[in-house]
């Protein structure tokens, strides 16, 4: 059962930010995650979502909340909010488009390359991909990483 934390959020930029202290969080038995976090589910305002707690201020792990639902509850910075998280053992590795596979599974050196590239960078642009409301748009996407992997062997621009 997952137990409930109350956070006062703050803002670095864009991002909403809560502290959990470190003895509140290791009752929780979460699931170490690759970098040094710890994977759980949150609940916040009935909605779910999959994150990444980080190391943090002294004897505190820190953890991001999406601006949606944020948003969606009616609070930002300043504000005391109720979640509760839980472990999450899934896998964060996301689905690859249709598209992709079939072009790393012809071209295996380019899922070489997109697997150097971090989980959250991946599932990022898979999410772009994936946003777009028609097929063509989604494969023309795919393209462009595809292509740019393949003379860069980077997914960014720069």
């Amino acid at each position: 059962m997952p137990k409930t934390c109350r956070a006062r959020l703050y803002r670095v930029a864009l991002v909403r930010w809560v502290d959990i202290p470190r003895r509140q969080v290791a009752a929780l038995g979460l699931t170490p995650a690759p970098a040094g976090g710890l994977h759980a589910l949150l609940r916040f305002n009935d909605d779910f979502d999959r994150v990444t707690l980080l190391p943090g201020k002294t004897g505190c792990w820190k953890l991001a909340i999406k601006v949606e639902l944020l948003r969606a509850a009616g609070v930002d910075a300043g504000a005391t909010i109720e979640f509760s998280l839980a472990p999450d053992t899934a896998s964060r590795e996301p689905e690859l488009p249709a598209e992709m596979q079939r072009a790393f599974r012809s071209r295996p050196h380019l899922a070489e390359l997109w697997a150097a590239h971090s989980v959250a960078q991946r599932r990022q642009l898979v999410r772009y991909i994936l946003q777009a409301k028609s097929p063509e748009v989604q494969a023309r996407r795919c393209w462009i990483f595809i292509d740019r992997l393949a003379e860069t062997g980077r997914l960014s621009a720069g």
